[in-house]
């Protein structure tokens, strides 16, 4: 059995954490935002520049030895920049398999009452102009993480109270389904790519599936 990393990411205030807490996959795991909260007396709150600067050090040194062990472990990650990418391409060469799980709402401004929310009880924030940057940028490599992951599933987690739905699954960078009724938002950051909503899509998909059967 091939060694897993096992990725979970999206925009902040996306219920990550929630839906899919790196602790319940049975393997190895690191959550930035826990340790940081852990080195800051136990509150995600304040966190210093140098604190985050050590955390994101910890990370890498958490990953790389993983990798270099053959030992499966899960992260989370907002998807921001290329490093989970660099990391995932790493563990790739090494024999792992590759699995994410991405996780949004419908619009910016869901997360940002989300995260809001979340301060005020005591949870990690940002600036609303930060987490915008964030947001786009996740959403903007969603298309590569299909791309480059053996195994991806995207949620849209916008009902209050419900599970998040699940929209689109890919094994090896194909799409083998699709929901019935697909979110603007996902829509959106699959536009202009190879992965783009079509109907010609959606047959090709219904097509290998009885094909499969």
């Amino acid at each position: 059995m091939h060694p897993r990393m096992v990725i979970v990411a999206g925009p902040p205030g996306s219920g990550k954490s929630a839906a899919f807490p790196v602790n319940s996959f049975g393997i190895d795991y690191f959550n930035a935002d826990d340790r940081a909260a852990q080195l800051n007396n136990a509150s995600y709150q304040g966190i210093s520049l140098e604190i985050r600067a050590a955390v994101n050090k910890e990370f890498e040194r958490f990953v790389e030895e993983h990798i270099q062990q053959h030992k499966s472990f899960a992260v989370e990650t907002t998807l921001r920049s290329d490093i989970t990418f660099r990391q995932a391409h790493q563990a790739r060469a090494e024999g792992f398999e590759i699995h994410m799980r991405y996780i949004a709402l419908s619009d910016f401004s869901q997360n940002l009452t989300r995260v809001t929310a979340r301060a005020r009880a005591g949870g990690h924030s940002a600036p609303a102009d930060q987490l915008r940057r964030i947001h786009e940028s996740s959403l903007a490599n969603l298309p590569r993480a299909i791309r480059e992951t053996d195994e991806f599933r995207v949620y849209d987690n916008s009902a209050p109270g419900r599970q998040p739905e699940l929209l689109l699954s890919a094994q090896n960078g194909s799409i083998n389904y699709l929901c019935t009724q697909m979110p603007h938002w996902l829509e959106d950051a699959l536009h202009g790519t190879e992965y783009e909503i079509t109907e010609g899509l959606r047959t090709a998909i219904e097509r290998n599936r009885n094909l499969g059967r």
